[in-house]
């Protein structure tokens, strides 16, 4: 009884996780279904193959009967030795190209469901990761709550209660807006674009960042070459300027500096945002535009980021059918290039 028990262990653990794998499942269902249509497929066709060459041999087997006795009974075993040889290559065909289909139609599957098995990954992990970041600013506010229930505080203590419930509101607003965007992105496609004085565009963007710059102790610089357009939506691309360039300030050191150059190139009009912060490792470098990715996450803290920001200035750059790239070592700083389609 316990050596069947021992038995079933790896058994039910196998299950268990053949279970949990529904995408497996799915491909194994398609290899069968696959395989099955072939297999009758082939079935029907090497009877009819089978069916037709012994009538043909039948009707046209022809006999000059010398030296033997009985002309039809020669006739029959040399059908019955055709058909017996017939069935043993058409079965050993058969054989190999149900292993091949099957093996085939395993690969085909998976192929199949590659997109939508990695489109459910991502969708549980921002679902999970969203959850965690709306978590957060709800416990601070339950654990706050609680505390001024408990105790008799005074005016100064509610104040300072309040304040921190306004940041973390400010912080779950900002949150919940992004994901609100980034929600609606598949349906950016459809944003008409318009030509736009993408030069005044982004030095009226500068110009209202420079308080946030101020604050923060950078030095926001414009080197911003007039009269560049481009075909683009206003509303997306202050929202671009705004992530890119706070990024380019909340990631810096105290006297930094952030520089804002858009300039015409060959390839068309280049925005390239600068600065002279901690930078990006190679490992978080490959993830900067991942949903919720903060590669240092402290910091992030601080500047009321969720991790949003770039996912989002990358579905802009799409819809303008730009092209985006960063560069950055960890200490030197980072650049945001943007390459638009210039427009006459």
């Amino acid at each position: 009884m316990i050596k069947m028990k021992n038995i079933s262990k790896p058994f039910a653990r196998w299950a268990t996780n053949f279970k949990n794998k529904p995408f497996l499942w799915a491909r194994l269902k398609l290899t069968s279904f696959y395989t099955g249509g072939v297999l009758i497929i082939l079935l029907v066709f090497s009877m009819v193959v089978f069916a037709l060459f012994v009538r043909d041999i039948s009707s046209n087997l022809e006999y000059e009967g010398t030296g033997y006795e009985n002309e039809a009974d020669i006739e029959s075993r040399v059908i019955v030795r055709a058909q017996n040889r017939l069935g043993t290559i058409i079965v050993t065909i058969d054989g190999l190209t149900i292993i091949l289909i099957a093996g085939l139609s395993y690969y085909l599957a998976g192929k199949t469901l590659e997109p939508i098995e990695l489109a459910y990954v991502r969708q549980k992990k921002f679902v999970a990761d969203a959850a965690h970041e709306l978590r957060t600013p709800l416990s601070v506010m339950k654990t706050g709550t609680e505390a001024v229930l408990a105790g008799n505080n005074g005016k100064e203590e509610y104040r300072k209660v309040v304040k921190d419930y306004l940041e973390e509101i400010n912080h779950l607003s900002v949150m919940v807006d992004d994901l609100l965007f980034l929600a609606r992105s598949d349906n950016l496609r459809k944003t008409e674009l318009y030509k736009i004085d993408f030069s005044k565009l982004i030095a009226r963007q500068i110009e209202l960042m420079r308080p946030y710059a101020e604050k923060k102790q950078i030095i926001l610089k414009n080197e911003v070459q007039d009269g560049l357009y481009i075909k683009g939506n206003k509303l997306y691309l202050k929202r671009l300027l705004y992530n890119i360039i706070k990024n380019a300030i909340d990631y810096n050191k105290p006297g930094g500096e952030a520089m804002v150059i858009l300039k015409k190139v060959k390839s068309g009009i280049e925005l390239k945002v600068s600065d002279t912060g901690i930078g990006i490792s190679g490992d978080d470098l490959k993830h900067v535009f991942d949903r919720f990715y903060k590669a240092d996450r402290s910091h992030a803290k601080q500047s009321g980021g969720a991790g949003l920001g770039l996912s989002i200035v990358q579905e802009i750059v799409k819809l303008h059918r730009a092209t985006i790239e960063i560069k950055s070592k960890p200490g030197s700083g980072t650049a945001v290039i943007i390459i638009f389609p210039s427009v006459s």
